[in-house]
């Protein structure tokens, strides 16, 4: 925590809110707006100890750059950029989209295969489809996905270490990161936030970004995994450039201009499913 120096002032602390310098604060701000999507003056106010009018700095600050949306009493985050809603949440959207491109994803794979699979919704569904081979090993951060895989005792699941995000259902962090050091794998699945020409691969915070990006460059094949409300877009975090991925699996909702940037980008594309 940074020291002020004797007999200097910092406009942008004050009474019980000095504990935090502006810069922490801003950034305790965003981590709440990731997790719930908005915030109100009010309850920052009382958070931090601080006035509303420096609240309000702070979320004008935070707006300049890009972080939020302010709103009537407070800021919303903007899009998808920062919020990504619970597991319960995602696993239940989309889900016709998320089984046709696992379905597809799955017959890429052979029996005797390494695999990492992320800890998305749509890599669970992916997960759910290779409970029916007899022979993998697969490497995973999803709890929820390990679970489902431990049903085949045929299969060798390995669950990736490190600090668990209940939100997730998924160990991220820097255990996590460490624990795939030693792992080479014939194929990589990844989901993402955002697939966009020029802001490249994303997600909505740098843990899931850094992990993300050691799995894609351990498959000798990365495959991302995404929707078509995924493609076009761009979250906070960068995971890396689309040529990280080999592949990119989405469904047949992508328009036809995000397909065609993405390719002119270079990516090789697998879309899948009738229009639903």
């Amino acid at each position: 925590m940074p020291i002020e120096e004797a007999g200097t002032s910092n406009p942008d602390r004050e009474g019980r809110g000095g504990t935090l310098f502006a810069e922490e604060r801003q950034r305790a701000i965003v981590e709440h707006l990731r997790h719930q999507g908005k915030v109100t003056v009010e309850a920052m106010t009382v958070a931090f100890g601080v006035s509303p009018p420096t609240i309000r700095a702070d979320l004008t600050r935070l707006e300049e750059r890009g972080l939020l949306r302010r709103t009537h009493g407070g800021a919303i985050a903007v899009g998808n950029t920062l919020y990504e809603p619970p597991y319960a949440e995602r696993a239940v959207l989309r889900q016709l989209e998320k089984r046709a491109i696992a379905e597809a994803a799955a017959n890429l794979v052979q029996d005797g295969e390494t695999l990492l699979l992320d800890a998305g919704t749509t890599c669970h569904e992916i997960a759910l489809r290779l409970k029916e081979f007899t022979r993998l090993t697969i490497v995973t951060n999803s709890l929820a996905s390990a679970q489902a895989l431990a049903e085949n005792d045929a299969l060798e699941v390995v669950l990736i270490g490190g600090t668990l995000q209940p939100r997730r259902r998924a160990t991220l962090g820097a255990l996590a990161t460490r624990f795939l050091e030693p792992i080479q794998c014939d194929r990589a699945f990844v989901g993402v936030s955002g697939a966009h020409p020029a802001a490249g691969l994303t997600v909505v915070d740098f843990d899931a970004a850094i992990i993300k990006r050691v799995m894609l460059e351990k498959g000798k094949q990365a495959v991302i995994v995404a929707d078509c409300s995924k493609i076009g877009q761009a979250a906070f975090a960068s995971i890396g450039p689309l040529s990280l991925a080999h592949l990119l699996i989405t469904d047949c909702g992508i328009a036809p201009e995000d397909r065609l940037a993405l390719e002119e980008a270079g990516v090789r594309i697998l879309v899948v499913g009738d229009r639903m």
